[in-house]
């Protein structure tokens, strides 16, 4: 690090220590600068003006192909991740994957222009962004959504009874295709996790559902790109999700999206149970005196029900197919069988979803109640040591009180 005084429009050196310090710093920078010579270095000087900071970065990463890793080509007043971008802009990408592609939620990973867009959560006002000379232009996307709505949540600090409110605001996002979903997270104004998708993969619940919420209580990462893994986030995580359930069950239907119908929840879950086949009301054929036909074509819809176990709790789905007559070769008789397909414990992914809900809650009420014990234990062992404390100084003040009263007890005898 060098100094220099500019006010007099002439550089003048500033040496704090000795001038061989100073001249070896300034060999070192135009060593491993850009800058070849002094001249080049001052320079740089003339477009700060009265006041200002100015970075200059060099020796930018190449890729795999010997090309610069950041783009400056493809768009004037954006700089892009070369590779990520070109990842995205396929000719064979169909539609859906167009409009998927031009929000917000996906530019951001290769746009440097879009990522400062939202990196702030209020409006700034005292201070400007400009990138490649144009003003970048500040998006929240609160102004998006439709249908929506602020939930509080009161997180208890770690350590201590103190609540704190936190505002959350989510809806669906408009005119963007369902799968844009999750939560921006901010930590002190500042973007630390975008579209943070806290709902299982493969459900859809919780699509185009997207919230924002300032989390000033829990602490982020050293590269401000992540939060750090405490009680606390994964506290956070849970209250997440419930809401994203709780929303969803009471919106949906207005934007047309609809839970799968029951009679379908039941035939997706028999896809993935194994059935057991059971044969009732017959015996075990032959094979060589009669072949089993079935026509599938006259039965091609099976009737299910779905029965509750009394017993174990769990529901049991039925598949129930008509009754076939097996055919012998001399056509002598019929003997009718009832065929059972049944699963037990047949859960939808929506009811694992609604029970997982419930376990979390449960955890942070044994979480909560396990700090209070411990708070109490601690508040205990500090009451035990004060009571041990005055006990060893009544202790001593007794012994005191008995010497005195016997020294007392010798002075009169002599």
């Amino acid at each position: 690090m060098i100094d220099y005084d500019i006010s007099d429009h002439w550089a003048e050196a500033i040496v704090y220590g000795s001038q061989d310090d100073w001249s070896t710093n300034l060999k070192t920078i135009l060593e491993w600068s850009p800058f070849a010579t002094k001249m080049d270095l001052l320079q740089q000087f003339d477009d700060i003006k009265s006041h200002g900071t100015k970075i200059i970065v060099f020796n930018l990463w190449l890729n795999d192909e010997g090309i610069y890793e950041l783009n400056f080509d493809d768009d004037d007043e954006d700089i892009t991740l070369r590779d990520e971008a070109n990842l995205g802009n396929t000719s064979k990408t169909n539609k859906r994957g167009r409009e998927l592609q031009s929000h917000i939620s996906y530019r951001l990973r290769y746009s440097l222009r879009a990522y400062a867009s939202i990196l702030y959560l209020k409006k700034f006002t005292n201070f400007s962004i400009t990138l490649r000379g144009k003003h970048v232009e500040q998006y929240n996307i609160l102004d998006e959504l439709k249908l929506s709505k602020v939930i509080t949540y009161r997180p208890q600090l770690a350590g201590t009874s103190k609540e704190i409110l936190v505002e959350t605001s989510l809806g669906f996002v408009k005119d963007t295709p369902s799968s844009v979903c999750g939560f921006n997270v901010y930590h002190k104004n500042r973007l630390i996790r975008p579209f943070w998708k806290v709902t299982a993969d493969g459900s859809s619940k919780g699509n185009g559902v997207v919230g924002v919420l300032e989390a000033n209580f829990i602490e982020p990462a050293h590269d401000k790109q992540d939060f750090e893994r405490s009680s606390l986030f994964f506290k956070l995580e849970t209250k997440l999700k419930q809401m994203v359930m709780d929303y969803w069950k009471g919106h949906c239907h207005l934007i047309g999206l609809k839970p799968l119908e029951p009679h379908l929840q039941n035939l997706l879950r028999e896809s993935f149970v194994p059935p057991q086949v059971q044969v009732a009301n017959a015996q075990t054929p032959s094979p060589t005196n009669f072949q089993t036909v079935i026509d599938l074509a006259a039965h091609p819809r099976p009737h299910f029900r779905s029965a509750q176990s009394g017993n174990s709790g769990r529901t049991n789905c039925n598949m129930e197919f008509p009754a076939v007559q097996p055919m012998t070769g001399n056509a002598i008789g019929s003997v009718k069988k009832d065929t059972h397909i049944s699963s037990s414990s047949c859960m939808s992914i929506d009811q694992i979803c609604e029970e997982n809900i419930q376990l979390f809650r449960r955890c942070e009420s044994f979480i909560q109640r396990e700090t209070e014990l411990k708070r109490t234990i601690e508040d205990l062992e500090k009451e035990l040591e004060d009571t041990k404390k005055k006990s060893s100084e009544l202790s001593s003040r007794l012994e005191s009180q008995k010497k005195l009263k016997l020294l007392k007890q010798l002075g009169q005898k002599a």
